[in-house]
């Protein structure tokens, strides 16, 4: 029997109490600690209302107490909802909002009646009672970027979240040794690298790979290298910047976004030992129903890595337009059924009914989830992922719906209309927008990124602003993104230029692989990423120049990063090695 996330990680807790729950830093919390400051929140957490059915917000650093806030929150028998520390405030107001939930942990203090800081939450040290859940109760709802302009919050239920786990125990064994979780919780990615050690008796390593990768914080030592990691296609260029240290020893787990040999090459050949696991997964679907797995030695095409084959207790279906099997080898719309699926989409009724259909082929009543993804069955009877149905996109493993970026832009006043698309291959990928002007003169860039970012969290912004008179259209009336212009490829400027804008261009120009780059060319207009702006600042900080990561993404020009970082040029000017 499959045992729901409560008991199976006090199962944990009992069988091995002294064994390492959570490792951050030089911070180091048994299963017994962790087992403790949960309790002690969890105590609080129950007597303000959590428990079975309703849902507990929290919003906190990575680190050992956001794991324990969100065990505490789970041992109530509510549902978490993750809210990403770099998400704005407005997208905060939104969720909390959309989702009611009956209390926030968060670290900013508020007396608004449901805001709780976690000195606020600690309750004296006693035993405390786990409540009992059902597998109908929710255990976690994410939000995902939504078509209507707002994003929409996917409730997972723990029958759906503990068949995951038992899934990820029976498949991972690297669970049980040490596993990173370094992306944001409100990542259904982060799912796996949460919970997955802690019901396996493993140790959770909390690790900021972009501050190490960039050289801004320290490396953990060799002797406590992981032993799985999960990560998208896009962190792959990531990996390469980091010290073995970083890097598991059993399994690499790869999802979020379509995965190619050629991408995976150089990991391989870097690591033979190490088994690759494409895992593929809608949020709508707990994480992970499908995977493919590649071992050592295994021979691996330059093309796509297929998506495989259906997890136990999931069942998989290749549907054309009218929801009819295509045979072996044709393309058709991907539907998952079976006990993983999630209960719907919070509050909204009519989106959850059109995308959550009655399985024809049960007789039971279950459901479908309608992915919208395209997919065909290979000869070996393995799944691979073609691409999308619908105009839903894919950046660095996350969802975005145009429509929704779309919808903010529109609320800015000198825009009349707009169109995002995305651009780019792996992790060049990012978004574009093309700009329709209101009455007068076009939108300043800079405001019209700043408007974005003041609702939006930083993958949703655009990467570029491109004015158009219109945008084409189709014969019936729809958008014509085929017609649309290519994005202009900035030229490097002659310009006169010191000492450290010369030398900050040139570092620019190494790390997105170009011949030069002018100091008013925009980083990411010009093809950089998370990946390559953490090139940048290492190979900066190799160079004497201590730049910050935030200031490349925000500024996104030599200039304004030099002009926001006014302490690198005399570092520069004094002589810093090339």
């Amino acid at each position: 029997m499959t045992l729901a996330l409560p008991d199976a990680f006090l199962d944990q807790a009992t069988r091995a109490p002294d064994a390492d729950a959570v490792v951050h830093g030089d911070r180091v919390w048994t299963y017994r600690e962790l087992e403790l400051r949960a309790g002690r929140i969890a105590r609080t957490l129950a007597a303000r209302g959590a428990g079975p059915g309703t849902l507990v917000a929290v919003r906190l650093a990575p680190g050992p107490e956001l794991v324990a806030a969100l065990l505490a929150v789970v041992l109530t028998g509510a549902g978490y909802v993750p809210l990403a520390d770099d998400d704005p405030q407005y997208r905060d107001r939104h969720i909390l909002g959309d989702c009611a939930a009956e209390l926030l942990l968060t670290e900013r203090p508020s007396d608004d009646g449901r805001t709780l800081t976690l000195d606020e939450a600690l309750a004296p040290a006693s035993p405390f009672d786990t409540a009992p859940v059902r597998a109908g109760d929710p255990a976690y709802v994410i939000y995902t970027s939504g078509s209507s302009g707002r994003p929409k919050g996917v409730l997972v239920e723990h029958g759906a979240l503990g068949a995951y786990l038992a899934q990820a125990r029976a498949r991972y064994d690297g669970l049980a040794g040490r596993t990173v979780l370094h992306s944001s919780v409100s990542f259904d990615m982060a799912v796996t690298s949460l919970w997955g050690p802690l019901v396996s008796g493993g140790a959770l390593h909390v690790l900021d790979l972009k501050a190490i990768a960039s050289g801004e914080q320290p490396p953990p030592a060799a002797t406590e290298r992981p032993t799985f990691l999960k990560v998208t296609p896009s962190h792959l260029p990531l990996l390469s910047l980091l010290p073995d240290s970083c890097l598991p020893t059993r399994q690499l787990v790869i999802g979020g976004e379509a995965l190619t040999g050629s991408a995976l090459g150089h990991w391989r050949a870097a690591h033979p030992d190490v088994t690759v696991v494409n895992e593929y997964g809608p949020t709508e679907a707990t994480v992970g129903c499908c995977a493919y797995v590649v071992r050592p030695g295994d021979a691996v095409d330059p093309g796509a890595v297929p998506i495989g084959q259906a997890f136990a207790g999931t069942r998989l279906y290749v549907l054309d337009a009218e929801g009819k099997p295509v045979n072996a080898g044709d393309t058709g719309e991907l539907h998952i059924a079976g006990r993983q699926l999630a209960r719907g989409y919070l509050g909204r009724a009519e989106l959850t009914d059109e995308r959550f259909v009655p399985d024809p082929f049960a007789a039971d009543g279950s459901r479908m989830y309608r992915t919208g993804d395209l997919v065909r069955e290979r000869p070996d009877g393995n799944l691979e992922y073609l691409g999308r149905a619908d105009e839903q996109l894919k950046v660095s493993g996350y969802r975005i719906e145009p429509g929704e970026v779309e919808a903010v832009l529109r609320g800015h006043a000198g825009v009349r209309d707009c169109a995002v698309v995305a651009v780019g291959e792996a992790d060049a990928r990012r978004l574009v927008t093309y700009v329709v002007p209101g009455p007068g003169s076009p939108p300043d860039v800079a405001a019209l990124a700043r408007h974005a970012a003041e609702a939006l969290p930083p993958y949703m912004v655009p990467v570029a602003f491109i004015a158009v008179p219109e945008l084409p259209l189709t014969s019936n009336g729809k958008l014509d993104r085929a017609a649309l212009p290519e994005p202009p490829v900035e030229d490097a400027e002659s310009d006169d230029r010191s000492l450290a804008e010369t030398l900050l261009c040139e570092l620019m120009a190494q790390a997105l692989g170009v011949p030069e780059i002018g100091a008013d060319a925009d980083f990411l207009a010009s093809g950089g990423s998370s990946i390559t702006a953490l090139k940048l600042v290492a190979g900066a900080r190799r160079a004497g120049i201590r730049l910050e990561l935030t200031a490349v993404l925000r500024e996104r020009t030599v200039r304004r990063i030099l002009a926001a970082q006014p302490d690198a040029a005399p570092i520069i000017a004094e002589g810093a090695p090339k």
